[in-house]
This record gives C-alpha cells, sequence and structure tokens, in this order.
C-alpha cells in the first residue's frame, strides 16, 4: 500500500468491512488508526519499551505460597463511629528513623478461587506515630483502592521523605469490605507491615494492637503478631533475569523425622556473625507443600577455626512451616570461622513420604552482610546427581550463590521498592492500553459514520420524492381531520346539545322521568366523547386545551350528578403528551369514571393529577361499595382499564375495600414516551 491509492484503497474496504459488507480480518480497525493517527503509534512504541522494563522487575506469584495468614480485625459497621476506631497499631522499642514503609494485602483462597486483596479497606490511611502515640507524618492517605485494577496483591510501599524518628504505625481503615463469610460484618486484613530503617524492619517482630476489632474465627491462621513475622504471601524475594544452574540444596532421603543431617560453611576467616537467614526451598512437584523440606528443629553451631572441631552451640530453634518465606534466626554477636546448621527434626510430610532437609538459600549474616556469599558449604548427606525442574541441580553450590530458584535473591526493601516500581509501570501500561482501544473505538465509529454519510447521501437522492410525497399526504390528512372535527364539533355537538337541551325542557314540563335521565346521561356522555374525538383530532393549534385542562372538563360532564374534586400540582397543568398516549389516557380515564358512576355506588370522588420528576401521575379515588377482593383477582376485571395501562408502559395501582371505596393510581412515564 503505497500513496494515495493505496490509502484510498485501504479506507474504502475498512469502511466496508465496518459495516460487515465486506469481511475484514480481525484487526483491520487497529490497521486503520495506524495508518492515519500519530498518536497511536506513540503509545505502541511506548508499550514496546515498557515491556522489557516489566520483564526485568519481579512479579508475585497466585498459588499457594504457604506460612501464615496476617491480621485480620473483624467489625460490625463499614466505617468508624465518632468515638471508635478501625485500624492496627505497631509499636517498635526504640525511635529509629523511617525511611520506607510497605504493606502487603492478604490473601484468601476459597471455592471461588483466589482473593489477592481479601480484607484490604476501602479507604485506609497510614500514619507514623511518636512514643506517646501521638501522629507525627501521614504517610498515605489511600481512596477507593477496589478500583485499582492492576495492583491484584501487590503491596503498598511509600517513601518517608524526609525520613523521620518514629516508634510506631498506625493503619486507620475509613470504610470497609463486607465480609463475604458472615453476613452483616465488615473485615480489616492485612499480611505483613514492613517499616524500614535503611536496611533493617524494624517492624519485625514488634507489638501489634488491634483499634476496635474483633477476634478472627481462626486464630491460627490470623493473628496480631502475624502482622510482623516476616511473612507474606509473595514468595521468595527474587529478582529474574540472571541466568543460573542451581535450584537449591536437599539431603539424602531419610526414613525417620529424627535422623539428622547437617550443613557446614567456612567462612574463610574469624568474623562476628549475629544471625542466619534460612530460604525454604521450593517445591520440585505441584503435589508437595509450600516450605518442602525445611525442619522442624534446627540447631546452629560455631568455631572460631578451620580444622577445629570445637562446635560451640549459639541457637536451637523450633519451626513452623514458613511455606516459601525467608526465616530469620537471630542471636548474640559470636566470632566465628564456621558454622554448622543441623536439622535434628526433619520435615516428613508423611508416613509413606520420606524425610527431608531442604534449602534455597543459606545466609550468615553479620549486621546486612552475608559473609556465606560465595564460600563454600559441605555436607555428608547431600542427594547427588538430582535434576530440579528447568535442568538445574540440586546442589551445596546453590546454597551461597546468592540465587533462589527463579532469580536473584534481594533484600526485604529492595524487593518491595521493585514490586511498587512494577505497580508504576503496570499502572502506565493499563492506561496505554486504555487509551489504544479508546483510539482505535474512534477511527472504528469514525469509519463507521463516514460509510454511514455516504450511504446517507445516496439514500437521501432515493427517498426524496416518497419523503416528499409523504409530507404532502400528510397535510392532507391534517386538512381531512381538521374538517371532521369542525362537521363534528358544529354539526353532531350541536344537534346532541340540542337534544339535551330538550330532554331537560321535557323533564321542566311533566316532570322527572326515568326514561328523561337516561336521555340526559347518554346525551351528556356522548357530548363528552365528540369533544374528546374533536380535541384528539386536533393534536396541535392555540385553540387546543391542556392534557389535564381536558381532564377536568372530562370530569364535570361524566360526574356532574356525583360531588367531585378535581386537583393538580403546577407542573402537571404543563404536561403534554403524544397523541398516541393522549389517546389511551383518556379512553383509560372515561373507563374508569364509567366504573365508578356504573358500579361503584359512590356519592364523591376526587382526582389528582401530580407531575414529579418524569412521571405523570393520577390519582381516582371514590367513597363507593369497592370491589371485592376475589372478584379483584379475577383476569376479566377492570381488563380494559389494564390494556390501556399496558398501551402506555405505565404501572396501575388499585386499592379497594368495602369501607373506603376505590383508587386508582396511574404512573405514566414521561420520558419512555419522549425516547419513542
Amino acid at each position: 500500500m503505497n500513496g494515495f491509492p493505496g490509502l484510498l484503497r485501504y479506507f474504502c474496504v475498512s469502511l466496508l468491512a465496518a459495516t460487515g459488507v465486506v469481511a475484514a480480518e480481525a484487526t483491520w480497525d487497529s490497521r486503520l488508526t495506524e495508518v492515519f493517527s500519530n498518536r497511536w503509534k506513540v503509545v505502541q512504541k511506548q508499550l514496546g519499551e515498557l515491556n522489557p522494563e516489566l520483564e526485568k522487575l519481579p512479579n508475585i506469584p497466585i498459588d499457594d505460597q504457604g506460612g501464615t495468614g496476617g491480621y485480620v480485625g473483624n467489625y460490625q459497621q463499614a466505617g468508624p463511629s465518632q468515638d471508635s476506631q478501625m485500624g492496627v497499631e505497631v509499636r517498635w522499642r526504640d525511635t529509629p528513623v523511617v525511611d520506607l514503609v510497605a504493606l502487603v494485602p492478604a490473601r484468601r483462597y476459597d471455592a471461588n478461587g483466589l482473593d489477592p486483596q481479601y480484607g484490604l479497606p476501602e479507604d485506609f490511611t497510614v500514619e507514623l506515630l511518636d512514643g506517646s502515640g501521638a501522629v507525627i507524618r501521614e504517610v498515605a492517605s489511600e481512596r477507593s483502592t477496589s478500583g485499582n485494577l492492576v495492583r491484584k496483591g501487590l503491596p503498598f510501599v511509600y517513601k518517608v521523605e524526609p525520613p523521620v524518628a518514629a516508634a510506631g504505625l498506625r493503619i486507620t481503615a475509613a470504610r470497609l469490605k463486607p465480609d463475604p463469610e458472615n453476613k452483616g460484618q465488615f473485615i480489616h486484613a492485612w499480611a505483613e507491615a514492613m517499616v524500614f530503617s535503611g536496611a533493617r524492619n524494624i517492624a519485625y517482630a514488634a507489638e501489634v494492637r488491634s483499634l476496635g476489632g474483633g477476634t478472627p474465627s481462626t486464630p491460627w491462621h490470623w493473628k496480631p503478631a502475624f502482622l510482623v513475622d516476616g511473612k507474606t504471601p509473595l514468595g521468595l524475594p527474587e529478582i529474574p533475569g540472571e541466568e543460573h544452574g542451581n535450584t537449591g540444596w536437599m539431603s539424602e532421603a531419610r526414613e525417620s523425622a529424627t535422623d539428622a543431617t547437617s550443613l557446614k560453611v567456612d567462612l574463610r576467616e574469624l568474623a562476628t556473625i549475629d544471625s542466619v537467614l534460612l530460604f525454604p526451598a521450593k517445591r520440585p512437584t505441584s503435589d508437595l507443600p509450600s516450605g518442602f523440606g525445611f525442619p522442624r528443629k534446627l540447631v546452629i553451631s560455631v568455631s572460631e577455626s578451620a580444622g577445629s572441631e570445637n562446635w560451640k552451640i549459639i541457637a536451637t530453634r523450633d519451626f513452623a512451616n514458613p511455606g516459601h518465606n525467608p526465616v530469620l534466626v537471630s542471636f548474640e554477636p559470636v566470632g566465628a570461622r564456621q558454622v554448622k546448621v543441623e536439622a535434628t527434626q526433619l520435615w516428613k510430610a508423611f508416613d509413606e513420604f520420606p524425610a527431608f532437609f531442604a534449602l534455597s538459600e543459606l545466609e550468615i549474616l553479620s549486621g546486612e552482610n552475608n559473609l556465606a556469599l560465595g564460600k563454600g558449604v559441605q555436607s555428608p548427606d547431600s542427594m547427588s546427581s538430582v535434576i530440579a525442574p528447568g535442568g538445574r541441580f540440586w546442589s551445596t553450590a546453590a546454597l551461597s550463590d546468592g540465587f533462589g530458584p527463579d532469580g536473584r535473591l534481594a533484600s526485604e526493601k529492595e524487593w518491595m521498592k521493585l514490586l511498587d516500581q512494577r505497580v508504576r509501570l503496570e499502572t502506565r501500561r493499563h492506561d496505554l492500553l486504555a487509551e489504544s482501544r479508546q483510539l482505535v473505538t474512534g477511527w472504528r465509529q469514525a469509519a463507521q459514520i463516514c460509510f454511514g454519510l455516504l450511504v446517507l447521501a445516496g439514500g437521501f437522492l432515493i427517498v426524496a420524492l416518497p419523503i416528499r410525497y409523504r409530507l404532502h399526504a400528510n397535510r392532507e390528512l391534517t386538512k381531512v381531520r381538521e374538517r371532521i372535527a369542525g362537521d363534528l364539533h358544529d354539526e353532531v355537538g350541536s344537534n346532541l346539545g340540542s337534544i339535551q337541551m330538550i330532554a331537560d325542557l321535557a323533564e321542566g314540563r311533566s316532570g322527572p322521568s326515568a326514561e328523561l335521565k337516561r336521555i340526559q346521561r347518554i346525551a351528556a356522555e356522548t357530548v363528552s366523547a365528540v369533544r374528546d374525538i374533536v380535541w384528539l383530532l386536533r393534536p396541535t393549534g392555540d385553540h387546543r386545551i391542556g392534557t389535564v385542562e381536558h381532564l377536568r372538563e372530562t370530569s364535570s360532564i361524566m360526574l356532574e350528578t356525583l360531588e367531585w374534586k378535581f386537583t393538580a400540582n403546577e407542573e402537571a397543568w404543563q404536561v403534554e403528551l403524544p397523541e398516541e398516549s393522549n389517546r389511551d389516557l383518556f379512553l383509560f380515564f372515561r373507563e374508569a369514571l364509567h366504573n365508578i358512576m356504573r358500579h361503584a355506588k359512590a356519592a364523591t370522588v376526587e382526582i389528582h393529577a401530580e407531575k414529579v420528576g418524569n412521571v405523570f401521575r393520577l390519582n381516582i379515588s371514590d367513597n363507593g361499595v369497592g370491589i371485592e377482593p376475589a372478584k379483584l383477582e379475577r383476569p376479566a376485571t377492570l381488563r380494559a382499564l389494564r390494556q390501556r395501562t399496558e398501551s402506555l408502559g405505565a404501572e396501575l395501582q388499585v386499592e379497594s375495600s368495602a369501607e373506603t371505596g376505590t383508587r386508582l393510581v396511574l404512573a405514566v412515564p414521561l420520558e419512555r414516551r419522549k425516547k419513542r
């Protein structure tokens, strides 16, 4: 497609495809947009630049990563009252300088699948506190979190600029979401709260206090302490992009869980250490649980020399299954050349399944430095020649290479920052994709409009003469209707009026009689019917009275022998219905008044017309004998009124009793009739 002829051909094919005249490729509209929209090209370029950046950033898994659930508070209302709070506080001992806060949404799995933001408040505020509990800095104020379609469980990360010394953190909810399991309950939940001073998470193992929340029904999975236990549903802190051949280390299979196995790391020189960080192995098969191979009990020993077997035990710990979460074992600083990690109680999930000790990585820390990185790790119990998924290997070398199974291991703070960067880039991508769709939609609609204009231009020539003829016919029809209306009004109406007057004179001379009364009533009703016909035949003109005024005049004629009252609000007097609707309305009104005169045995009738919003409402009530409930249920009862109601697209309410009479309420939607 080169030059103007090619563009013209492409445009014509696209126009035909837009209306289904010819078959088109699935992307005709996007190709049309690409040809004519410079902005679309810019958007596609920016999207292409974003994808490589996102591939370098960590993502979060969607499957269950094990560990603890986090914190949950139960509440009886969605928002706080004047004298109560809905939130949670975290307090640590000292007042270090805080520069970053990260909040990880809780997860929940049920029959409907994964809810990646279980219990996330719709609106919440994050504040830093001093030692007395007073607010010293508002970190963030989030609103309408469910409207963010990008986050999907990614953490909320806030830089504290400038950094500030603080002793606590408060998360206050302003609006909660309903508990999906307990009707009438509302929940506030978080998986983990991290507060960083430098590289250190000062919120780890801090004190947690719920503000007004009730206790969850599953305390083994949800409790305040789990908010700061270092366990998240986000998996291992790995950054993808760098190739490596190792996935972790796994011991030989053991028949008994008490058959101990160990690892030994030579730091190559004497150094001071204060903690050991253990990264659980990822399950090699989907049928194994998260936290596969992590020991139930661990003993850590140190030796100050390379060849000495004089080991000193510095830590003994019992563990619950951490899932895919790093586990930190801290102790008093101690000098060490060699460090031994011995699992004295192994992981054994099933009686018929062997016991194992398995890890992805082992870090020996001195402050924030990993002294084990690149150092040699030995074990007399390593499983040999075992290939992991992806062609990688289980080996002792994997324990000190700085990699997890799927990428380079990062610190918690770096990991949170990179996940926050993913949120920002995915939000940008989401906006660009939405703009791209809008551009394509706009050009598709423009193509369809252009084609439609071409069709209209050709169609105008085809239908011009029939339209002209139809307009002429309508003018002639209007003249005929005016002539018929005039004849009815002048001739038939005059004659009926004379009949009514002669009947009145005869009654005055010879006295009242049933026959004369019947002649008077039939004449009056016929005069009213003729007036309605004349009124409907003249839908426009200065001589035409309004709809409500005509209803009132009809009432004065048909209800002459009764005590009646007609009222209407100011807006109702201005109501004008379409011609067909007026016909249905007056036939409904006359039928209702006929029923009152013939069957109700009423002495008084009240009629009220009103316009409220886009609804015209007509109330007709009498003090007659009412309609028996059994009879009212029959389809034949009030059939004519219901048919007129259906034609109007309206709603009819009927209330009737022997004590209060009958009340009809007709509600006609004006907007619907206007659209039609």
